[in-house]
């Protein structure tokens, strides 16, 4: 049976969880953003599928970004707790220590279930799912993916201007087209009813392919030019992408990972473990953090969590990479990292524990004596 304590302290959290989590998620998807808008500038894949790669961005970080803000979510719901007197109203109630703190350890207990789905499951699955939108969008696009519609684009540095007036429906066939393409001081302008794009299978070339159109070829201010309608013309463009091979590691079933024997598929199971341990042991680190004298900054204290945070994601960047070198055993893996954080939030804990103080206490008589 959940008390009224309970609800009071989990909401509190939960409400600094969302703030938190809310405002990480717009920070790495503005980066995002930007640098998918950056691609499409460059004519990687079309921008229709911008808000998609965006929506595959937002699943994937959830699993590395629930942990930390958990973690500091917690520190800053207590923590006000405590500089606003409401845990000593509590203490002075019968309430305090662990019980105060159960609801949170129990919380971090789903917590971490949901953040081993999203690591395990859904992050591999994001990332095998983009790889595949991208590949498709360089199967049907080019360095001409970037075109808008209604106005002019350059490519190749001003030797390849282009133009079209509107996309059919999927994106694929182009209608009312323009083209100038300098080449060997000589200059081609075409005009074209449709268009599309195609790869040659054999040679791996692009070809942008006009019908029913015009091409006037020339050199600029001379009179001797020459004017050829075509029903279909083929404009070579760039070369294929190369097609896509072995899948990286990071997008391989967890299941996968577990059947393999190779240490770089080991390393690369305990990374995605790590988020799943990382609320767990945060959230013991958390409750000593977290406690703090009346009117007491909360600077100290998140300076403090954030400092440890940052080093547990060196540590355990630096583990994976010691782990596949063969610099550490393979048993050892980034276990230890863990392991460490863990002990640290016993070793803080152990200063607000009775039978710590009365063992302190013992012991300072007996050198006084």
């Amino acid at each position: 049976m959940i008390s009224r304590i309970d609800r009071y302290l989990l909401l509190e959290v939960f409400k600094a969880l969302f703030a938190i989590l809310l405002v990480l998620l717009l920070i790495m998807l503005s980066q995002s953003f930007v640098a998918f808008l950056k691609q499409v500038a460059v004519g990687e894949f079309n921008q229709d599928v911008v808000f998609k790669l965006l929506g595959l961005q937002m699943v994937r970080f959830q699993a590395r970004l629930i942990p930390p803000a958990f973690f500091f979510a917690v520190l800053y719901a207590v923590g006000r707790m405590h500089r606003d007197s409401e845990m000593i109203a509590l203490q002075a109630c019968g309430v305090g220590g662990w019980r105060v703190f159960r609801p949170i350890l129990m919380a971090a207990v789903p917590m971490a279930l949901l953040v081993a789905w999203l690591s395990m499951v859904v992050e591999p699955w994001g990332i095998r799912l983009k790889a595949e939108i991208i590949a498709a969008q360089k199967g049907q696009t080019s360095a001409l993916a970037g075109v808008s519609p209604g106005r002019f684009n350059e490519y190749s540095r001003g030797n390849l201007v282009f133009y079209v007036e509107s996309f059919s429906a999927d994106g694929r066939r182009m209608h009312k087209i323009f083209v100038q393409h300098r080449r060997n001081g000589n200059l081609d302008v075409i005009s074209a009813a449709e268009g599309y794009q195609r790869v040659d299978p054999e040679s791996g070339f692009r070809y942008l392919v006009l019908e029913k159109g015009f091409r006037y070829q020339g050199e600029p201010g001379r009179a001797d030019y020459t004017v050829s309608e075509f029903a279909s013309y083929a404009l070579r463009i760039g070369e294929a992408p190369p097609a896509v091979g072995v899948r990286s590691r990071s997008s391989l079933p967890t299941l996968m990972l577990l059947a393999a024997d190779e240490i770089r598929f080991r390393a690369e199971f305990q990374k995605r473990l790590a988020p799943v341990l990382a609320v767990l042991v945060f959230t013991l680190l958390s409750l000593p953090l977290s406690r703090s004298l009346p009117r007491q900054g909360p600077s100290g204290r998140i300076l403090l969590a954030f400092l440890i945070y940052a080093l547990y994601l060196s540590l355990q960047g630096a583990s994976q990479n010691w782990m596949v070198d063969g610099k550490i055993p393979s048993w050892l893996g980034m276990w230890w990292v863990h392991v460490c954080t863990a002990l640290l939030a016993l070793a803080l804990m152990l200063p607000e524990q009775v039978w710590y103080r009365r063992w302190r206490r013992r012991l300072r008589g007996r050198k006084t004596g």
